[in-house]
């Protein structure tokens, strides 16, 4: 109801003119607050820290039990590998819903009716889906990264990724910037497919089991197809030392096709099928 009340507003404001857009971006907004699905899957992203940190508290419990020997071959303790995959397909599963949710309840036709035209109304959507991916992005990034470094302590490296905090703060941003490309690549998804489950179940394949499948291929295939993983971005963008084959340039290239590939087939979808 609040969904189409907000949409209704926008309507009796102006159907065109240059304040359509931002008030559609309000409508959005509205819309995202008041379903209880963003609730449900920030809650799950507060678990997946949850877990992540236990993980990590394990990890280092393991690690100070260990001789010099074994401690030096233990991998790193980075949050991205374990913590931030399932931060980003919480946080993306709310893109996918900015669209998905109307369709489920019907009230894209009173939307479209508030905004009739689609590219106008899919910008909207998507400028509020970048808004929530890069602000839960950001703050659930710090928290993991703050959890691990406070845990981390001084031990050194292979463990301790970060020397200092100051080092950790371009995995950070680049962590927080890969949860913003993976919520509009939702809301591309949810644009194409127009169901909740499908999007998800995409979603979840491109961010939770297409790294676990790279593993499985030849370490030339490993490196290439794991290279251009959403998830794999991450250290990528932060550069520095990781295994992966793209530069910085080659990772930012990346992630804006993953956005732009998402968001045009969802605009073209959106623009040429009916609102059914």
């Amino acid at each position: 109801m609040s969904t189409v009340l907000s949409h209704e507003a926008v309507g009796a404001r102006s159907a065109r003119g240059p304040g359509v857009f931002s008030d559609a971006v309000a409508a959005e907004l509205i819309k995202v607050r008041s379903l209880r699905s963003t609730y449900g899957f920030l809650a799950g992203g507060v678990v997946a820290m949850l877990a992540g940190g236990l993980i990590l508290f394990l990890l280092v419990q393991s690690y100070d039990a260990a001789t010099a020997a074994d401690q030096a071959n233990y991998e790193t303790a980075d949050p991205t590998v374990v913590t931030m995959p399932f931060v980003t397909f919480f946080v993306g599963a709310i893109g996918a819903m900015v669209m998905t949710s109307e369709f489920t309840s019907g009230s894209v036709g009173p939307a479209l009716l508030a905004v009739p035209q689609r590219r106008v109304l899919l910008g909207a959507k998507a400028a509020v889906a970048g808004l929530v991916g890069g602000v839960a992005g950001l703050v659930f990034s710090l928290m993991a990264f703050a959890d691990a470094r406070l845990m981390l302590g001084d031990r050194p490296a292979p463990l301790n990724p970060w020397p200092e905090w100051m080092d950790a703060i371009p995995t950070v941003l680049s962590a927080a910037v890969i949860v913003l490309v993976t919520c509009l690549v939702g809301l591309g998804l949810g644009a194409v497919m127009r169901s909740t489950a499908a999007a998800l179940t995409t979603l979840g394949g491109l961010v939770l089991v297409s790294p676990i499948f790279a593993h499985f291929l030849p370490t030339t295939w490993q490196l290439r197809f794991g290279s251009i993983l959403l998830p794999n971005l991450t250290p990528q963008l932060a550069g520095g030392d990781h295994p992966w084959l793209l530069s910085q340039g080659g990772a930012i290239g990346v992630a804006a096709a993953y956005v732009l590939l998402a968001l045009g087939a969802g605009a073209i979808s959106f623009g040429r099928r009916d609102a059914s």
